[in-house]
């Protein structure tokens, strides 16, 4: 088993050498793996970072979501795949150590699943000892940047109309078992 506790201790550390908050942590008690994770809020995103014991790496996510609250409707909003297709023809949006997932929501009777949202994964090294507060902030930085940017783009590439609305960050709730990221 990795020491995946040392490693997410590097990352709380230069979370904090950065200036950022630990604002959750789970661990899934009932996974005997030893599985759990962080919640870190960084210039107003949350950023989650997994730590399962049986990766090569932690996985850091930063999501980007429409909200019902907002005047955001499913109704009113492009289908999923129409966002995928975007996110699938962006070369330069897919080129990095990581994967983008089109966030889906269904309301209604129909089968019909509308673009909610993006979210970034990435690893982060942090089982190297040598990972440094620079090497966290690249990391996060890169999640919150490509994760905007991929949200922007889609918006623009569908004419989501996001004038005077801001799209709200996650704070998704404590995961109950398994992995946090899908």
């Amino acid at each position: 088993m990795r020491d995946h506790y040392e490693a997410a201790g590097r990352v709380a550390s230069a979370a904090i050498a950065n200036g950022d908050r630990i604002v959750h942590t789970y661990d899934t008690a009932a996974n005997d793996r030893g599985h759990f994770g962080l919640h870190i809020e960084s210039r107003n995103t949350t950023i989650q970072v997994d730590a399962d014991p049986a990766a090569q790496y932690l996985s850091g996510g930063a999501v980007t979501r429409l909200t019902h609250e907002n005047g955001f409707s499913p109704s009113t909003l492009p289908e999923a795949a129409a966002a995928r297709e975007v996110i699938l023809e962006d070369r330069d949006l897919r080129d990095f150590d990581g994967d983008i997932h089109v966030l889906e929501c269904q309301e209604g009777s129909d089968d019909t699943e509308t673009f909610d949202g993006i979210r970034v994964i990435r690893p982060i090294y942090a089982y190297d000892s040598e990972f440094s507060l620079r090497d966290y902030r690249g990391v996060i930085n890169d999640l919150v940047f490509r994760g905007r940017e991929a949200f922007d783009i889609v918006a623009d590439e569908l004419d989501i109309d996001l004038t005077g609305q801001q799209p709200i960050e996650s704070t998704e709730a404590e995961p109950e078992s398994g992995r946090s990221f899908h």
